[in-house]
């Protein structure tokens, strides 16, 4: 499931893009392939958008997390290049992403088409069969290891092991892949930069597909 911050209800932002741009939920539903009855429930606050469905969400509007979750969608205020932005996120506060292998929380999602993405992530997974192998996407990307320890699989290197307090920095086009490899589940503090204006979506995408492969496995 996923949730946000109050203070950035999902559904109050979609009503308000869909108001702005005179799209009736059913336009919505075509966009996206969500029934007209869970789009309204989402916007109406009655239940919280599943990591799929926000997937959809961005997908089918052509629109960045960050984009959706913004207070202000109906003025466009996330489409405008300014300088000084800023962003803070108070404690574990942000957009919060699951599946069985991982939970995501994107830091600072109030400012769209950031060069930097930054967040959390809790890794249960222990095995590569777990997350369908090893993914990859445009830009570099850092982690730091907050609690735990986990095993960091990449295409052109031996399995690394990193405990608290250790990090490392890599090309993201390289295949890799983060286990845990304790019996707990791991924290992480990554960062994901690119000079690709649209990094959000892109890493969006790499998520959507895994995410997709991960079901077709089970389901056989």
């Amino acid at each position: 499931m996923a949730s946000a911050n109050p203070s950035h209800s999902i559904g109050e932002a979609l009503r308000e893009r869909r108001s702005y741009h005179g799209w009736t939920l059913a336009d919505v539903a075509a966009k996206t392939g969500i029934s007209k009855s869970t789009l309204s429930k989402i916007e109406n606050n009655l239940i919280s958008p599943s990591y799929q469905s926000i997937l959809q969400l961005c997908a089918g509007l052509d629109i960045e997390i960050g984009d959706l979750v913004s207070s202000s969608p109906n003025k466009g205020e996330g489409m405008r290049r300014l300088t000084g932005r800023r962003s803070i996120s108070y404690g574990a506060s942000g957009l919060t992403m699951s599946d069985e292998n991982y939970t995501y929380t994107y830091l600072c999602t109030d400012i769209a088409h950031k060069r930097i993405i930054p967040m959390v992530i809790e890794v249960r997974a222990h095995s590569l069969t777990d997350v369908g192998g090893l993914w990859s996407h445009v830009g570099e990307e850092y982690l730091y290891v907050l609690e735990g320890s986990i095993e960091l699989r990449s295409e052109f290197y031996e399995p690394t092991i990193l405990k608290a307090g250790d990090s490392a920095y890599f090309d993201s086009t390289m295949g890799h892949a983060y286990l845990a490899a304790g019996d707990k589940p791991s924290k992480l503090l990554v960062m994901c930069s690119s000079a690709t204006p649209n990094l959000a979506q892109t890493l969006r995408e790499v998520l959507s597909k895994r995410l997709e492969k991960g079901h077709l496995d089970s389901d056989a």
